[in-house]
């Protein structure tokens, strides 16, 4: 995209700032024949980025004639963007194109055009040369575009075999109500319509995607010709580990804006209902004779070998319990919530497990029993450790109840035909959702 700034002044500002930018080519001297020292143009550079682009990875480019001011010019930058409490707007570096070589290229003289071409297209390569990464995550980006915009022609062209053209707007839009009916189940779809057509799509996508792979275009960058385990960088040594991040994009997403009564919600259990003796957790579990006592009631179910403790390491477990780690995962069939025919909620007992503490909870690479179904390590509140989920405890409640607690995240829909799986073989068949 490109905006034209004229003596100080933004033409054309977007309606919205744009998102994903990874490189910002700009003048340095943005101000005409009002700019005289880099305190000023800086300003203004700072007022636009601020302005037209939201926070993102990038590099920036400075187009000038003066390549000497851009040590300066950065340094400033960097500077006034902290002074403005946009550190998330400052740019990973910087680097330098000379505008002589760029204006060169419109020169009557086709020898120094051409020499002014190649420069400029030389000096480009060599960003990208300095920042592979950069690069590649640009080819990503343009990937996914070409595989949205190759789904689309997809689904045109099915509309259209199907006996609808495309200027028929009418039946198209009634086609994607029903393919987002039929994705979310219908009383879902009119609280959703959209994402009920994005996921509709996104097997079309996912088709397209492994077409443009196949092309190779990260191969040399990646240089990925051994079979052996690639370990992660030491540098990824620090807290939450990266393990644990990179999970993340397959198990769940920390989400806050879910109902608990969506399927596969993560809900963190508020601290009253965890203390209180009648109506609390340890009542709803059917351990009543616990007589509230979450810390023991969780012991029972998750750690190991807690029956043959003696008092005294029964208490050292239960000291182990964070009630910041208590949750419960929504568990329905999806055939069943998708068609409406959900009659109560089953909201499993679960306990996540930082990876620095584990014992008594995580030991060995399993649970306590074997009802237990453990994640990956994943980040959750900004901690790395294993959701155990019980497949045998849970908590009740009708289809419009809720549970007291928050919702904070919720588990990918592979992770729930996992989990399913495990939970149908101690109470209930798993489901799915299939067009018809």
């Amino acid at each position: 995209m490109s905006h034209w700034v004229a003596n100080g002044k933004l033409e054309r500002q977007p309606a919205h700032k744009h998102d994903g930018v990874r490189i910002l080519f700009t003048d340095l001297h943005l101000l005409g024949s009002l700019q005289s020292k880099p305190e000023q143009y800086i300003a203004a550079l700072v007022a636009f980025i601020r302005q037209l682009i939201n926070p993102s990875k990038y590099l920036i480019v400075f187009w000038s004639a003066y390549p000497e001011e851009a040590e300066n010019a950065w340094q400033l930058l960097v500077s006034r963007l902290k002074a403005a409490n946009s550190e998330d707007l400052i740019p990973f570096d910087y680097r330098v194109l000379d505008k002589t070589e760029v204006k060169n290229i419109s020169d009557e003289d086709e020898n120094i055009s051409s020499e002014a071409k190649e420069k400029v297209k030389a000096d480009i390569e060599k960003i990208f040369t300095d920042f592979p990464q950069l690069r590649s995550f640009m080819l990503w980006e343009s990937c996914a575009s070409r595989a949205a915009s190759a789904t689309s022609n997809e689904l045109i062209r099915k509309l259209d075999i199907g006996g609808i053209p495309f200027t028929n707007g009418a039946a198209v839009k009634d086609t994607m109500k029903r393919m987002a009916q039929e994705t979310l189940g219908r009383p879902h779809a009119p609280n959703a319509p959209t994402k009920g057509v994005y996921l509709a799509l996104t097997p079309i996508a996912q088709d397209w995607l492994n077409k443009e792979a196949a092309k190779g275009a990260l191969d040399s960058f990646l240089e990925l010709t051994s079979k052996e385990k690639v370990s992660l960088p030491k540098e990824a040594a620090g807290k939450p580990k990266l393990t644990s991040l990179l999970n993340d994009f397959f198990i769940h997403s920390e989400q806050s804006n879910l109902r608990a009564s969506e399927r596969g919600a993560v809900i963190l259990l508020d601290n009253g209902f965890l203390e209180k003796a009648q109506g609390g957790l340890v009542d709803e579990i059917g351990l009543a004779d616990q007589m509230g006592d979450w810390r023991e009631a969780l012991c029972i179910e998750f750690a190991h070998g807690y029956s043959k403790k003696t008092p005294q390491e029964k208490e050292i477990s239960k000291g182990k319990l964070n009630p910041g780690n208590v949750y419960v995962t929504e568990l329905s069939a999806d055939c069943d919530y998708a068609q409406d025919k959900t009659r109560s909620h089953r909201f499993l007992l679960s306990l996540f497990v930082p990876t620095d503490e584990p014992k008594p909870f995580y030991q060995n690479g399993s649970g306590a029993n074997d009802s237990i179904y453990i994640t990956p390590e994943i980040t959750l509140g900004g901690v790395s450790g294993r959701l155990m989920i019980s497949c045998r405890i849970f908590l009740a409640r009708p289809y419009r109840g809720t549970v007291e607690g928050a919702v904070v995240s919720r588990m990918r829909q592979e992770v729930l035909s996992e989990l399913a799986h495990h939970y149908s073989t101690h109470m209930r068949r798993p489901g799915k959702v299939a067009f018809f």
